[in-house]
């Protein structure tokens, strides 16, 4: 399901279809890993990584924090059994669903758009599918990850959607686009 949608050079499209959880944990643990593969069937990713399996997608933020992301319709039952799996350890489980927000930016210049936004090198060779990173996007935090060579996807913080999906409009404007230099 999309919100809102801008076509520019490239395709902005704001989502509403993920529930997203916050798991801060010890991601060393097997026992915590151990819940997370019973309960999502995905592995605890790398650091600067997310792994996924289907729609349900689980992404590096911090050696002891997770962002997980899972279809909204399986959200409760999800959010609920990971509750009951980690019962007994140290752990925080918190749903951030209607804290935050996610954008993707599809089309064959959608790292272009994010170079314009993010203080970081969006080049495929240095980000590539399957990365997650947290930066900056203009005045604003936030996140993103390479879900295929031509569609990232950002995540920020509810509050400030207007202002980010107004940022990527901005920097996916027909004529904007960064030309070489001859």
């Amino acid at each position: 399901m999309s919100e809102r949608e801008f076509q520019g050079y490239v395709t902005i499209r704001q989502h509403s279809d993920h529930s997203m959880f916050t798991l801060r944990a010890s991601l060393a643990s097997s026992k915590v890993k151990a819940a997370l593969k019973t309960c999502l069937n995905v592995a605890v990713p790398k650091r600067g990584t997310y792994a996924q399996t289907g729609e349900t997608l689980l992404a590096w933020m911090s050696p002891d924090e997770l962002l997980i992301m899972v279809p909204k319709d399986a959200g409760g039952a999800a959010f609920a059994a990971l509750e009951q799996a980690l019962d007994g350890l140290h752990y925080l489980l918190a749903d951030v669903s209607d804290a935050r927000v996610r954008f993707t930016i599809e089309g064959g210049s959608a790292r272009e758009v994010v170079a314009k936004l993010a203080p970081m090198d969006a080049s495929a060779a240095q980000f590539g599918v399957g990365s997650f990173a947290r930066s900056r996007f203009a005045q604003v935090a936030g996140a993103i990850f390479v879900e295929q060579e031509d569609r990232l996807s950002l995540i920020c913080f509810r509050s400030v959607q207007d202002y980010v999906f107004a940022l990527l409009c901005g920097a996916a404007k027909p004529g904007s686009e960064v030309r070489a230099q001859s």
